[in-house]
């Protein structure tokens, strides 16, 4: 079953990257809980997301200039803003695994410190922090990329991770890095429809909003796919389909014979191959189940394309 993360806490529900945000989640029977972490001017780790107290407090400076009594007197929503301490001891008292986003490099030491021995994970857009992470500890990491590169798997296996946190996905991205072993946790993900499909796609885990809403879906039983009560879309119903693979895990192929580039509304180019019935068919889709590893090239040789 997928892990429901709750983002900055649950900061839908509550003041980002507070107690009462992190008991918010609690609430929701999230099982972690995302927090950012910045030092203070006096070497302290609080929850804040921005390098600036403008947006969350009203107040001006940045964070890295402050001491911890002065970040004392402001406050998120009339939320204190606490110590990545603070948080880690509400978590442990509620039960919840505590996802640490490092916001800046050089405070891995820290971060370690504060961690050891906890139900934790540590993530950042700072992947070469990560491996610092993994030199230092045995915690587990994650790399958050919010867009699409290239090889996202490598940079993962760079940075010694154990997970992705991508901001965008595609069925390859779930395909490769299972095969490597690293998990897939998505984020910000607070609409039903986008759940179900990236579930469906093989999500290990949810970064939400809305822990309490995403709880939901992630509870529910699976449930078996076929031709009468298939929920996937695009779906046709071809011939012969079984719907084992409506969501194609090689996807995008970009062979011409199995689909083509189209333009959208907003004139985006995009790959579609919605016409495409080459991995709904049985035969092709059970050697797919059994044979991850198989190209566009294996398959149409099963189905003498040339």
């Amino acid at each position: 079953m997928a892990l429901v993360i709750g983002h900055r806490g649950a900061r839908g529900l509550a003041p980002e990257n507070t107690l009462k945000s992190i008991r918010a989640a609690a609430f929701c029977k999230a099982d972690y809980v995302e927090v950012d972490v910045r030092l203070s001017d006096d070497g302290v780790l609080v929850l804040m997301h921005d390098e600036t107290m403008e947006r969350t407090t009203g107040r001006s400076g940045k964070v890295e200039d402050l001491s911890l009594d002065e970040i004392r007197t402001m406050n998120v929503e009339g939320q204190e803003i606490p110590t990545l301490r603070q948080a880690i001891d509400l978590t442990k008292k509620l039960r919840l695994g505590i996802v640490v986003e490092m916001k800046e490099e050089g405070i891995e030491e820290l971060v370690v410190d504060e961690l050891e021995g906890q139900e934790a994970l540590v993530t950042s857009f700072y992947h070469a922090s990560l491996r610092e992470i993994k030199s230092l500890s045995e915690l587990r990491t994650g790399i958050i990329i919010a867009s699409l590169p290239i090889r996202p798997v490598e940079l993962a296996k760079w940075a010694e991770a154990d997970f992705i946190f991508p901001r965008r996905t595609n069925p390859n991205l779930f395909k490769e890095a299972h095969r490597q072993g690293i998990a897939v946790c998505p984020w910000i993900v607070n609409e039903k429809e986008e759940a179900i499909w990236l579930l469906r796609l093989g999500a290990d885990g949810l970064v939400t909003d809305n822990p309490c809403f995403i709880k939901k879906l992630t509870d529910q039983p699976a449930r078996s796919t076929g031709k009468s009560n298939c929920e996937y879309y695009p779906c046709h119903h071809f011939q012969d389909q079984d719907c084992t693979h409506c969501f194609c895990p090689l996807y995008p192929c970009k062979d011409r014979k199995l689909g083509n580039f189209v333009k959208t509304k907003r004139g985006k180019r995009v790959w579609t191959c919605i016409d495409c019935q080459l991995v709904h068919k049985p035969k092709v889709a059970e050697h797919l189940t059994l044979n991850p590893e198989a190209t566009i090239a294996d398959l149409k040789i099963m189905e003498g394309i040339e």
